[in-house]
C-alpha cells in the first residue's frame, strides 16, 4: 500500500512543512539531544531504540482529515492528533508504556480539574468518531508504511481493531488513577523521561534548530582566569583554592572580591560531561549581564538568560547582532521566541537564572520534569540570596536539600552578606552539620587579606533626615566632579530626587522597577558601558542596583536598609578600592514613603549598629561583624515561622512519592502571596504607539511598553482591559523615558 505521507501538513500556513520533513528534523533533534545530556553509555543504549519509536511516532496521526482540515483553517474540527498517533501504537503495535504515553502526552498535561494545557475525557471518548471518520486510513497497512520510509524495523500485531483506548491507557491520564496503574515511582518516572525528551526533541525540531544543538565545552583555567592588557593575573589564594573543591561549598566573600572568578574556578574542578550548570542571582539586570560575561566563556550558543522577560532579553541581542541577517520585525520576533521556548527545556547547557527556578521546579510548576536531565549531576552557583524572605529562603533550602539527594547535583553558595545564623542553618540541613565546606578569604595568607583588611569607605550617619530633605550634599559632590550613586528604598522617591536636582552641567540617569524594557535596556547599556566616561555622573536607583551590576561610585548617598542589602549597595561604591581616599557613604536614618517588605526590627538594629561607626572608615571584616549583630537572635518568631513553613514545604517533601507524569501545579500559588505578583500594565500615554506596534506585528516591542504593578496598586487606579492583545489601560499613569511610570495621583500609587 503505497501512501504519498508528504501530501500532509504538520503546521498551519501556507508554507506550513509537511510530516515528513518534520518528522525528519525531530528525529535528529532527538538523535543529537540525547547525545548532549548527561546519559552514561549504559543509560544511552537502554532508552535509544524506543525512543527512536517515539519520535518517529509522535504526529502520524496528523494524517487524519480533521487535523489536515484544522491546519488548513477550519476551526470547527476538534481532534488530538497525538491521541491518533498514540491509537496506532495501541492496535498495532506491543510498546512499553512510557512510549505511548510519551506519543500521546506531548502536547498536553493529564486530566485535573485545572483544564488548562491538559487533556479533557472528552478527547478520549471522541476516538471511535475519529475511526469512523478514517477508518480507511487508520490501519495497520498504514502504519506499516510509515515505518518503511523511515526505514524502522520493530515488531507490529495485527489484530481487530479496537476503535476505543483500552481502560488502562485512559488511566494513565488521570492524576488521581495514574499511581494506581502504575504503583511504582520509577516507573512513573520513565513516563516523565519519555515525555520530557519527546517535546524537548519536538520543539528543537520545529524551531529548525535540530543541527544547533550545543556541544559539551569542558573549560580550562585559561578561559576565565583574569587578564590586564593580554597579561595572566594571579588568582587570590581563596580563589584558586576552589580549583580543589569536589564538592558542595559555601564562599563567604567581600563584594569586589571576585567571587564569580571563585565560581569559575568551582565549576572548572566539578565540571563533568554533558552535565548542566545555573548560575542564580536576584535580579533580571544582573541576570542579563551575567548572561554576557558567561557566553565570552562557554560561546552564545551554550548559555541563556532564564526569568520572566527572558524573550525581551533576547529579542534585543537577536536585533543588535543583526547586521549581516537583516532580519524583518517578524523574522526577529520568531527567533527570540524560539530561543526563548528553548532556554525553559533541555537546549542550552548553561541557564543564568533567579532562585525562584530551583523554587518552582521544587514545588513542580509547569515543565518540572525537566529536572529529570536539566539537574542530573548539574552544578549551581547560589550568587548573594538574601535572607530577609524567611519564606523564599526555607523553600530555596528546601529544594536544594530535594536535588543533592535525587539528582545529585552539587550547589555552591557565595555571599558577602551571608549573617552566622544563616551560614548555620544551610550547614544544618544541607551540609549535614559540616562547617569544613565554608570557605572564606584566609587573613593569614596576603592576597586574601588585602580584601578583608582593605578599606574602601567611610560612613556618615544622617540622623532625623531623609535623602529628600538634604539634597544639598549630593549638588556639592556633583559640582566637584565626583560620580555620585543615590540608592533608595522606592520608585516615587527615586523620581522626586531625580527633579529635584537639576543641572545641564551633568549626565543623570534613573534605574527602577518603574520603568518599562524598552528604557530598561538602554538604562542597563548606559550605566554599564565599558567606556566609563560615557556613564551617568549621578545614578538615582532602587535595589535593583544590588548584585553583580559592572558599576563603581566615588561617593554614594544611601536610605536605610537591611544590614545584608547595605553591604551590596556599599559594593557599589569604590569598589575596586582605587581612589586615593575613602570613598564617602552619607547613610539617611528616615526612609522616604513605604518599605513593607523589611522588617522593622531588622531596620532598627542595623542603623543602630552602624551608627557605631558614624565618621569611621569602614572595613570588610567590620561589616560583616555588623550583619551578625542585626542577625545576632537569627530569625523573629514571625520569620522562623515563614522559614519553617518553606523548608518543610508539603509538596517538596513528597515530591518523589507524589510523582505524576504530566501534571503539574501553579506553583506561584504555592510560593508567594497573590499580592505579591506583579501585573503588567500600559500607561495611558502609550496607548497609540501600543496599538500602532500591534498592527505592525510588532508583539515583542509593544510589550516593551508594559510596566509592572502589583495588584493592590491597580485596585486603586482607573483602567480597563482594551485594545488588541487583552492589555490592562491605566488611566491614572503616564510614562516618562527618563523617570518612568508616573503616577497622576501620586498619594494613591507606588511601585516598590
Amino acid at each position: 500500500m503505497f501512501i504519498d505521507f508528504s501530501q500532509y501538513k504538520a503546521k498551519s500556513g501556507d508554507d506550513g512543512v509537511n510530516i515528513i520533513v518534520h518528522t525528519q528534523a525531530v528525529r535528529t533533534a532527538g538523535i543529537n539531544l540525547i547525545n548532549s545530556l548527561p546519559f552514561t553509555v549504559e543509560e544511552k543504549n537502554r532508552i535509544l531504540d524506543k525512543y527512536v519509536l517515539a519520535l518517529v511516532l509522535h504526529d502520524l496521526g496528523k494524517i487524519h482529515l480533521f487535523f489536515q482540515k484544522r491546519v488548513n483553517g477550519d476551526k470547527n474540527v476538534d481532534i488530538r492528533h497525538e491521541l491518533v498517533s498514540a491509537w496506532f501504537c495501541e492496535n498495532f503495535m506491543e510498546l512499553d508504556r512510557e512510549v505511548v504515553f510519551a506519543i500521546a502526552s506531548h502536547h498536553k498535561g493529564v486530566i485535573d480539574s485545572d483544564n488548562k494545557g491538559r487533556f479533557s475525557a472528552s478527547d478520549f471518548r471522541i476516538m471511535r468518531q475519529l475511526y469512523e471518520v478514517e477508518k480507511g486510513l487508520l490501519s495497520f497497512d498504514t502504519l506499516v508504511s510509515w515505518l518503511d520510509y523511515f526505514d524502522i524495523k520493530t515488531t507490529l500485531v495485527q489484530r481487530e481493531i479496537n476503535a476505543d483506548f483500552s481502560l488502562d491507557f485512559r488511566k494513565l491520564f488521570y492524576k488521581d488513577s495514574q499511581p494506581q496503574i502504575l504503583p511504582d515511582i520509577e516507573q512513573r518516572k520513565k513516563l516523565s523521561l519519555f515525555r520530557t525528551l519527546l517535546l524537548a526533541a519536538d520543539h528543537i525540531g520545529s524551531a529548525n534548530m535540530e543541527n544547533n544543538i550545543p556541544v559539551y565545552k569542558k573549560i580550562k583555567v585559561a578561559d576565565f582566569q583574569p587578564r590586564k592588557e593580554g597579561v595572566l593575573l594571579p588568582f587570590r589564594h581563596f580563589q584558586e583554592e576552589l580549583q580543589e573543591v569536589k564538592s558542595d561549598i559555601i564562599l563567604h566573600a567581600p563584594t569586589g572580591s571576585g567571587k564569580t572568578e571563585a565560581a569559575l574556578n568551582w565549576i572548572y574542578a566539578n565540571q563533568s560531561e554533558n552535565s548542566r550548570l545555573f548560575y542564580l542571582l536576584p535580579y533580571t539586570a544582573s541576570i542579563n549581564a551575567m548572561v554576557k560575561r558567561l557566553q565570552k566563556i562557554w560561546g552564545k550558543e551554550r548559555v541563556t538568560a532564564l526569568h520572566s522577560k527572558t524573550l525581551d532579553f533576547f529579542y534585543n541581542q537577536i536585533t543588535e547582532e543583526d547586521v549581516t541577517e537583516n532580519l524583518n520585525y517578524q523574522a526577529r520576533e520568531k527567533k527570540a521566541r524560539n530561543k526563548n521556548n528553548l532556554s525553559r527545556e533541555l537546549f542550552y547547557s548553561i541557564k543564568v537564572a533567579t532562585p525562584h527556578q530551583i523554587i518552582k521546579t521544587a514545588l513542580k510548576g509547569k515543565g518540572w520534569e525537566y529536572a529529570l536531565l536539566d539537574y542530573k549531576n548539574a552544578l549551581f552557583i547560589v550568587d548573594e540570596f538574601h535572607t530577609y524572605n524567611a519564606l523564599l529562603t526555607g523553600l530555596l533550602l528546601s529544594g536544594i536539600k530535594l536535588f543533592k539527594k535525587l539528582f545529585h547535583a552539587k550547589f555552591l553558595f557565595m555571599s558577602a552578606t551571608i549573617p552566622d545564623f544563616m551560614l548555620d542553618k544551610i550547614v544544618e540541613h544541607i551540609f549535614v552539620g559540616d562547617k569544613t565546606q565554608i570557605i572564606k578569604p584566609n587573613p593569614q595568607i596576603e592576597s586574601d587579606a588585602a580584601i578583608l583588611n582593605r578599606k574602601r569607605h567611610r560612613l556618615f550617619c544622617v540622623t532625623g533626615k531623609s535623602i529628600l530633605n538634604d539634597i544639598n550634599p549630593i549638588k556639592e559632590k556633583l559640582k566637584e566632579g565626583k560620580s555620585v550613586l543615590v540608592i533608595v528604598n522606592n520608585v516615587s522617591t527615586c523620581q522626586m530626587l531625580f527633579d529635584a536636582i537639576e543641572s545641564e552641567d551633568i549626565k543623570k540617569q534613573m534605574l527602577h522597577g518603574g520603568f518599562n524594557l524598552k528604557s530598561r535596556n538602554d538604562i542597563e547599556k548606559s550605566i554599564t558601558n565599558e567606556n566609563y566616561s560615557l556613564r551617568p555622573q549621578l545614578l538615582i536607583a532602587t535595589q535593583a542596583v544590588e548584585v553583580s551590576l559592572d558599576i563603581d561610585y566615588d561617593v554614594a548617598f544611601i536610605e536605610n536598609a537591611p544590614i545584608d542589602a547595605l553591604i551590596q549597595r556599599f559594593g557599589r561604591v569604590n569598589r575596586a578600592g582605587l581612589l586615593s581616599d575613602l570613598a564617602s557613604i552619607y547613610l539617611y536614618e528616615k526612609i522616604a514613603g513605604n518599605t513593607p517588605f523589611y522588617d522593622k526590627d531588622i531596620l532598627e538594629k542595623t542603623w543602630q549598629n552602624l551608627c557605631l561607626f558614624d565618621k569611621c572608615p569602614l572595613s570588610e571584616n567590620d561589616l560583616v561583624d555588623i550583619c551578625n549583630k542585626v542577625y545576632e537572635n537569627g530569625y523573629s518568631d514571625k520569620q522562623q515561622k515563614e522559614f519553617e513553613r518553606g523548608l518543610n514545604n508539603s509538596i517538596i517533601e513528597n515530591f518523589e512519592n507524589d510523582w505524576i507524569a504530566g501534571d503539574w501545579r501553579d506553583w506561584i500559588d504555592d510560593a508567594l502571596e497573590s499580592s505579591s505578583q506583579k501585573i503588567d500594565v500600559l500607561c495611558e500615554n502609550l496607548q497609540e504607539e501600543y496599538e500602532s506596534l500591534i498592527n505592525e506585528k510588532r508583539y515583542i516591542e509593544a510589550s516593551c511598553l508594559l510596566v509592572s504593578v502589583y495588584p493592590y496598586n491597580l485596585k486603586m487606579l482607573k483602567h480597563k482591559q482594551s485594545g488588541k492583545k487583552d492589555v490592562i489601560v491605566a488611566y491614572d499613569l503616564v510614562y516618562d523615558d527618563k523617570k518612568g511610570c508616573i503616577a497622576q495621583k501620586p498619594k494613591m500609587y507606588e511601585i516598590i
